[in-house]
């Protein structure tokens, strides 16, 4: 069993264009994965529960999102929407692209400039409103189709609707009120944690030593941009994972717990119940028994009140109240201040 996320290597030369398919569930890269390429994910069919990042929901027909490089995610179909085969047939259409092909949009069109704010705020992890991920996933229903010229205008086009959507949510990462100075040092800390999370004596020290910096400014970096302690986050990843395993194995929780990477089933049993509200085997019972409310299920004890998502880009609006972005069924993670 493949515990950390799976580096997902895409052949197709992503430098010179941008890659979409569209492929069924469960597949080679459905589970926790990242990769640094860009990605918009659409989920066609199907209802269960996404992570991205440090973040939880529940996802249905129509789920568009949008990840950054190295950004961890997966989405998990509930059991009972899948055929005799266990397997749902077309479930996502998935779009990628290089970080230097975007870069080189920006650079060689001027009209391009509002890209860069869309970029930066997917290192955050973005869902898009119900509005435009209708019109997102027309256009990249068509993409499958196009070619030349036609499939570079519907390509733009699909960007344009991304950029213009007011109504996105940031997930994860990185708040509005500042830009991130060092991207690429975060994308390499992000990867760094995403290949070692289930290690039990990996340490934040260790990340620091890893980019040449100290605890102290490697700290102030880390929950600057990603506004939780570089440890809550290993803890989030691995409680995502231990949730994933619980959902798609029968294996048992002592041995998941060991494998997510957690030495001690009473530290595992204490962060899943933190983190998920409930206790491991609850958990498990609950999503075989075909419930599927995510606010019941996921959110965290005592955070009525208190759960927020991380405020949203800036693109969107300097200044708005972080709980402001919260639609009805998802469930951001992290409590802020009341």
């Amino acid at each position: 069993m493949t515990v950390k996320p799976v580096l997902e290597v895409i052949q197709t030369p992503l430098d010179r264009t941008f890659r979409i398919y569209a492929h069924d569930y469960p597949f080679v890269y459905s589970g926790w994965h990242h990769h640094p390429e860009y990605e918009l994910h659409l989920i066609r069919r199907s209802r269960g529960h996404f992570y991205v990042g440090t973040y939880a929901g529940e996802f249905g027909p129509g789920n568009l999102v949008m990840t950054g490089p190295n950004l961890p995610h997966m989405w998990v179909s509930d059991a009972d929407e899948r055929d005799a085969d266990g397997c749902i047939v077309g479930r996502d259409l998935v779009l990628q692209l290089s970080a230097g092909f975007a870069e080189r949009c920006v650079a060689a069109f001027s009209d391009c400039c509002g890209l860069t704010g869309l970029l930066e705020a997917s290192r955050a992890g973005i869902e898009f409103s119900s509005e435009a991920a209708a019109e997102a996933a027309r256009l990249m229903e068509a993409l499958l189709a196009t070619a030349g010229l036609e499939r570079m205008a519907v390509f733009f086009t699909l960007l344009k609707t991304l950029e213009e959507d007011r109504e996105r949510t940031s997930l994860s990462l990185m708040g509005a009120d500042h830009e991130c100075a060092q991207p690429k040092r975060l994308e390499r800390i992000l990867a760094y944690i995403a290949e070692n999370f289930n290690r039990p004596d990996l340490s934040c020290r260790e990340i620091a030593e890893d980019e040449g910096m100290g605890l102290p400014a490697f700290s102030r970096l880390f929950e600057r941009h990603v506004r939780c302690t570089c440890i809550e986050y290993i803890n989030h990843l691995r409680i995502y994972k231990a949730c994933q395993l619980l959902m798609e194995t029968d294996d048992a929780i002592t041995p998941i717990s060991l494998e997510v990477g957690y030495d001690t089933l009473s530290t595992f049993n204490r962060n899943f119940r933190r983190l998920i509200g409930k206790t491991p085997s609850a958990f498990r019972a609950e999503r075989r028994s075909g419930a599927t409310a995510a606010a019941k299920s996921l959110r965290p004890p005592g955070a009525a009140g208190r759960v927020a998502c991380i405020a949203e880009s800036t693109s969107q609006g300097r200044g708005r109240s972080p709980l402001a972005s919260i639609r009805p069924g998802a469930v951001p993670l992290f409590p802020y201040p009341a």
